[in-house]
């Protein structure tokens, strides 16, 4: 069966090909190959990459949020509430991209399953870099919904007064 797509009738089997980013070529001259940005193989890794990067910035989000509400609003989630914010956080990203990515969403986790050969060298300083960005963002967005005082943040404060 045939389909016409700009005009020009393509068969079914190439329309599944251009869905899954296989190169076509056609006998018609105004249909060209797909090209390399979209073969397989770079679109697999531009969801890893983007699966990582959402899951790193939902992550990131969440927890730090969580922290800056609490010292915003005196202490109203709690230190137990805060661990419940991130464990909460990190399981749901991991059910949700997992499957795409293998859901590092850590650079010393990528780094790990590098260094133990669990992992491509190739594709590891790509996840780095999206997870790097995908936290960069998330402080970001919490720096520009919260009135957050980098002091208040800014490593750890040893007590006074006892």
């Amino acid at each position: 069966m045939a389909s016409k797509i700009n005009g020009i009738q393509v068969q079914d089997q190439e329309i599944s090909r251009m869905e899954e980013g296989i190169n076509i070529c056609t006998s018609q001259s105004n249909i060209t190959s797909i090209g390399f940005c979209s073969s397989p193989s770079v679109v697999a890794v531009a969801q890893k990459l983007i699966a990582e990067a959402i899951g790193t910035y939902f992550i990131i989000f969440a927890g730090c949020g969580s922290v800056a509400v609490d010292k915003l609003y005196d202490e109203s989630i709690t230190f137990p509430g805060i661990c419940v914010t991130w464990g909460l956080t990190v399981m749901v990203m991991i059910y949700s991209v997992g499957h795409v990515s293998g859901a590092h969403f850590n650079p010393a986790v990528t780094l790990t399953f590098t260094i133990f050969r669990r992992f491509s060298w190739k594709l590891a300083p790509l996840y780095i870099i999206a997870q790097i960005t995908g936290s960069i963002l998330a402080s970001g967005t919490l720096a520009l919904l919260l009135d957050v005082n980098s002091k208040s943040y800014f490593g750890t404060v040893p007590m006074t007064g006892r």
